[in-house]
């Protein structure tokens, strides 16, 4: 018996190339609907796919078991953009986003309470 698959959503495609990008400190990287979820060591980004019009909205979505604050922010591509190209811009990002948290992750913010000369 042959069982029927129905598979909708934009992220799904993109499951293929997003494993081809270099990702560094990749954990795991699911791609459901119209979302994908990106696992690092310690951050999760969550990207969100919209067709609005004649482009495709990204909205990324970031938060970090460490010192970085969660923050969200958008890209817009070409409404005809295929999956390699839609996984290359979520890559960049997230390679983006590696390298802003690099220091961090070296030398966390000093504690305000520790800076204060003990009295």
């Amino acid at each position: 018996m042959v069982r029927p698959f129905l598979v909708r959503g934009r992220a799904v495609p993109l499951a293929r190339y997003l494993a081809e990008e270099e990702i560094e400190g990749l954990v795991a990287c699911s791609c459901i609907g119209n979302e994908v979820t990106i696992d690092l060591a310690d951050t999760r980004i969550l990207v969100s796919l919209a067709d609005v019009g004649a482009v495709v909205g990204l909205t990324f979505h970031m938060v970090q078991d460490g010192p970085a604050k969660p923050r969200s922010w958008t890209r817009r591509l070409p409404g005809d953009a295929g999956s390699k190209e839609l996984a290359t811009c979520i890559a960049r990002d997230v390679r983006t986003l590696e390298r802003e948290l690099a220091p961090l992750r070296r030398r966390p913010p000093e504690d305000p309470e520790r800076r204060r000369p003990a009295t």
